[in-house]
């Protein structure tokens, strides 16, 4: 398996150099981190764990600014310098030699890429004098057609390649699998005046062995102009969305975070700050819910708020995804801020409740659901460290797959049919419609009639849960629930 890259970030870039600050091209900014570190972090999520960088133009000022970043920690970094960068990238590649020995992945710094397409690539055979570069046959999804390196494929070979090419079927997108033998046919393509590292690929295609891997429908962009950088901004913020999102947060609010978070990533501000922050948002909401029994102003104030804080909860994840700052203690912090701003929020109702009404039974029953509503938490807490995660979204998406089939009665249909009320985006969104309709009974009873159906569900089925992981002795039918039992 795989587990080196080759970087070149060697060239001057002179179409991008510079877009919004005097910067050599490998540190223009993309969502708020430079290109050539996202190429580095990207081939890490894909498995990568050795590089060596090629760098030329203001190498030492690119090597200066990301050599000692704490997100490089965990991998080995050799950084190259090739003072005949002028020469073509062929002689950029070419560079690397003395430092690989093995198949590797050769990447190019200003290029967007998908980590899984990496995860695949990675585990591709290649022979000896072979190497496979990975085209995308999507000819309409290509950004800038006319610079693209055009690509000729016949039989899952590279044919012909080149940006002139008049005809052809597929492009290069930059990614390449590659045995030492590239660096022998490099050297023959520059010993024939061609410094490209296209050269070098036209060489192996004489040789028939030049593969191609397609990777039609994968996410990857080369970022060489100002227009590709505003494009390539647009297409990964317009993939920030979750296929968990619920309903209210696919239409409405992802709409409005994602374009917070594209203000928001060019500033110093971490993921765990934002769920702080949003946790700050909420406590407020619930002061004015409070306020709210006896003023309208407060509680259509207090639910708007609390709306919009839940717009915002996405913010975090949405940073974290863009400038690859997800981690479990992060998870953890969203999770916590989420449920102490929940059970604030709650309490707030019950209180708001009561001096609507004066009389006490509400925040009695009201406290009894809440307290139940803690229970239940705790237990999804349990859950979440026997699995070794820190988002709800684990235990949400466990709640089937981890109750094996014999338990899965009518209970369980009812539990996963309203399971939809559980999200933020749905009860923050509706605690909003009824707070502006000055119906704090309305939020008053959806909370206790919620978090009943809800603490049954999870008190009902957790324990199954932990113990298909073993965290609880007992029985799980390995002919019903497969290798869930193990």
């Amino acid at each position: 398996m795989v587990t080196k890259a080759v970087i070149i970030a060697a060239g001057m870039g002179s179409r991008l150099r510079g877009y919004g600050a005097d910067l050599p091209k490998p540190l223009v900014r993309l969502a708020g981190v430079p290109l050539l570190k996202r190429a580095i972090l990207s081939a890490m999520r894909g498995g990568i764990s050795e590089f060596v960088v090629v760098v030329g133009y203001r190498g030492d000022e690119i090597e200066h600014a990301l050599v000692d970043d704490p997100q490089f920690s965990d991998v080995a970094i050799d950084w190259v310098h090739n003072e005949a960068w002028k020469r073509g990238n062929g002689g950029s590649v070419l560079c690397a030699k003395d430092y690989v020995d093995a198949p590797f992945i050769l990447l190019m710094s200003d290029h967007l890429f998908d980590p899984e397409v990496l995860v695949k690539l990675r585990h591709l055979p290649v022979g000896q004098d072979e190497a496979v570069l990975c085209v995308d046959s999507d000819l309409d999804g290509i950004f800038d057609m006319e610079d693209a390196t055009k690509v000729v494929m016949q039989n899952d070979r590279v044919v012909k390649i080149g940006k002139e090419l008049a005809d052809f079927n597929a492009v290069d997108t930059g990614i390449f699998l590659c045995s030492p033998f590239l660096f022998a046919a490099l050297a023959q393509s520059i010993a024939r005046g061609d410094g490209s590292l296209s050269g070098g690929i036209r060489v192996l295609c004489e040789r028939g062995s030049m593969r191609t891997a397609d990777i039609h429908g994968a996410f990857w962009l080369d970022v060489d102009t100002p227009e590709a950088h505003v494009h390539a901004e647009g297409e990964m913020v317009r993939r920030l969305g979750k296929p968990t999102d619920g309903f209210v947060s696919r239409h409405f609010n992802r709409k409005i975070s994602t374009r917070i978070s594209r203000f928001l990533v060019d500033l110093p501000i971490t993921p765990n700050q934002l769920s702080i922050a949003t946790m700050v948002l909420s406590f407020l909401s619930a002061w004015l819910v409070f306020q709210g029994g006896t003023s309208y102003l407060h509680l259509a104030l207090g639910g708007l708020l609390f709306q919009f804080a839940s717009i915002v909860d996405g913010c975090d994840g949405e940073i974290a995804k863009l400038k690859f700052m997800g981690s479990r203690t992060g998870e953890w912090v969203d999770t916590l801020a989420d449920n102490v701003s929940y059970l604030a929020f709650f309490v707030a109702v019950l209180g708001g409740m009561y001096a609507h009404t004066g009389d006490a039974r509400y925040p009695m029953l009201g406290g009894v659901m809440v307290f139940l509503d803690v229970l239940g938490v705790l237990l999804i807490f349990l859950y979440l460290k026997v699995v070794g995660s820190g988002s709800l979204v684990s235990f949400n998406m466990a709640f089937s797959t981890d109750v094996p089939e014999s338990e899965r009665g009518w209970f369980h249909r009812f539990c996963m049919s309203i399971k939809f009320v559980s999200r933020r985006d749905f009860f923050a969104a509706l605690f909003c419609t009824l707070a502006v309709a000055n119906s704090i009974a309305g939020m008053y009873w959806f909370l206790v009639v919620g978090s009943a159906a809800l603490t049954a569900g999870i008190f009902g089925f957790g324990g199954q849960m932990l113990r298909t992981h073993g965290a609880l002795p007992g029985h799980v039918d390995e002919a019903k629930f497969g290798e869930k039992a193990d």
